[in-house]
């Protein structure tokens, strides 16, 4: 259980997507003290929603309601993050604020966590892998937790390596970051409509 929780965990944000190059932005930012905060929080999210998804799996299944919400919400999320990025203003590195804000609402709004977590929460459970107990759910979330961690730690570690490469193209990433939040609204919207 140990390993297949950290697996998931770190595979679950080991594509680019909204959380890892929230990351790389902070990290290349002045207030990199922020990017620790974000990290750990973002890290306390996947706790929550992986804990709360495996604990209310009945529940999500038999609320497509819930789940409707949510993704509706997530739609509006996602236009206002890639307008907000569309209008960004490049700054001089003394003059950029950290993002944390931006980051933690993404962390805490992120609509793609509870279809991930019904997914993978419903092959460990039949597996077996994770009973259906609390000690054992809480153990599983705090597995994926450090999981997420470990990973959104290397995003960060890699974001300031390439810090000098980003900061010259900063523009060009708030446009590929707009365009990702949008394809995500659009993309999401076609699947509601189906």
């Amino acid at each position: 259980m140990i390993f297949i929780g950290f697996i998931i965990g770190f595979l679950g944000y080991l594509p680019p997507g909204n959380i890892n190059l929230t990351v790389i932005q902070m990290s290349i930012g002045r207030h990199r003290s922020h990017l620790l905060y974000f990290i750990l929080f973002a890290s306390l999210m996947e706790f929550v929603y992986c804990f709360g998804s495996l604990m209310g799996m009945k529940f999500l299944l038999t609320e497509p309601k819930f789940i409707l919400v949510i993704r509706w919400s997530s739609i509006l999320v996602f236009t206002i993050l890639g307008i907000i990025s569309f209008l960004h203003r490049v700054k001089e590195p003394e003059h950029r604020s950290s993002g944390i804000r931006r980051g933690m609402l993404i962390a805490l709004l992120n609509p793609l966590q509870v279809p991930f977590w019904l997914i993978w929460g419903v092959y460990v459970l039949h597996n077996g892998w994770v009973k259906p107990t609390l000690i054992s759910i809480t153990l599983f979330s705090i597995i994926t937790a450090a999981g997420a961690l470990t990973i959104l730690w290397l995003y960060a570690v890699a974001g300031r390596k390439m810090e000098t490469i980003l900061n010259a193209h900063q523009l060009l990433l708030h446009r590929v970051i707009g365009c990702i939040f949008i394809g995500l609204a659009v993309l999401e919207l076609l699947k509601l409509l189906k």
